[in-house]
């Protein structure tokens, strides 16, 4: 299906993987490798914060044609949406979204893979002079739930989002009122009291192993332990104590958006962070936070136990919905333990009693005990 390229609601998505800003022209066609040493990755300039368009009331992005076909340059859309993205050039495939890659875009595919599906395009993403473009006709259902995006023949504006928190991320802490806002604990939580210590929570998992296969794992952390090395008896109860004790064991470990598997890597995003930990203890959750968050069992705010997921939309200055964009794990007593760029960078200690965590909370899932 052929879009009119005129005053029509639509999405684009496309990333420049030479310098920012270095005026990228869309009169040259050549295509060109793309390399790790030519890729431009673009962070968010902090969340809730302001990026190189905040001096205007909206963001327009000019329109590139190839072939007849209207593309916009991710650069300039990952600026102004805030979006981290990272290029991985043995794959081929660029990958998009908030605090991890909700967004993978093969090139030549018209498969993109969103959180545990697949969308399919009108027509692929490609590389021209060393660029990624997908076709404006492609974002109205990539993106429509971040925004809308109004097309005209040379440019696509964004408007300027008015709902982004009045504080920031690290703000001081907020007094609790028992208001609608504030986080509760539930005072039945059956693992309340201090997590044991990390080498404890190694040798309970080793001996989990152990008494499951009938001989010794070879290694007695939980990184090396596959998921069928826990016995299913204690997947009905996990202690969660224990989780959140090896959770807290991986404090400083370096953030990297896309990361892949821990193992490979060393690395986490929000998301592999939190199916890392949890699937050492059986418990399978989705690839993406917002997937993660489809599963579980609802929970108050004013009810939240120890090991219960949390999330948070991340906001942009030209984005206008809330869409889950960062999960964390519940530690208790107004305390998250979660991978993320700020505000620090990598597996942190979060209180979340700051009016910027309570406004940007969407909800809190279970998923033990």
């Amino acid at each position: 299906m052929k879009l009119p390229v005129k005053y029509g609601i639509v999405s684009v998505l496309a990333v420049c993987l030479t310098t920012a800003g270095s005026g990228c022209s869309p009169n040259k066609v050549q295509q060109q490798s793309v390399t790790n040493s030519q890729l431009k990755t673009f962070s968010k300039g902090g969340v809730g914060g302001v990026n190189t368009l905040s001096s205007v009331e909206s963001a327009r992005l000019p329109i590139s044609i190839y072939d007849g076909i209207p593309y916009v340059t991710g650069n300039d859309l990952a600026q102004a949406l805030q979006f981290h993205s990272k290029w991985e050039a043995d794959r081929n495939i660029y990958q998009l979204g908030d605090f991890d890659a909700a967004y993978e875009l093969k090139i030549g595919s018209d498969d993109v893979r969103v959180d545990e599906g697949t969308i399919r395009l009108a027509q692929p993403p490609i590389l021209r002079n060393s660029m990624v473009y997908v076709p404006v006709s492609a974002l109205s259902p990539l993106f429509a739930s971040y925004t809308n995006f109004v097309v005209t023949d040379k440019e696509v504006k964004l408007d300027l989002s008015s709902g982004n928190p009045s504080q920031p991320i690290n703000g001081p802490e907020d007094a609790s009122t028992g208001g609608d806002a504030d986080f509760m604990d539930d005072p039945n939580d059956p693992f309340k009291g201090e997590e044991p210590t990390a080498d404890h929570v190694e040798q309970t998992v080793a001996s989990f192993a152990h008494n499951s296969s009938g001989a010794a794992a070879p290694n007695s952390g939980v990184s090396e332990l596959t998921h069928s090395a826990i016995p299913a008896a204690k997947l009905k109860n996990v202690d969660v104590n224990q989780l959140i004790a090896k959770a807290k064991s991986y404090m400083g470990v370096k953030y990297l958006f896309g990361a892949p598997p821990y193992p490979e890597s060393s690395r986490f995003d929000c998301s592999t962070f939190t199916r890392y930990i949890y699937g050492r203890y059986g418990i399978s959750l989705g690839r993406t936070a917002r997937a993660q968050a489809a599963g579980g069992t609802s929970v108050s705010r004013k009810q939240l136990r120890k090991g219960d997921l949390l999330f948070f939309y991340v906001p942009g200055r030209f984005r206008s919905n809330k869409t889950v964009g960062h999960v964390a794990i519940y530690m208790g007593n107004n305390r998250i333990v979660h991978s993320s760029p700020e505000p620090e960078n990598g597996v942190q200690i979060t209180n979340i009693n700051k009016p910027y965590w309570k406004e940007t909370f969407l909800e809190a899932k279970r998923f033990v005990y």
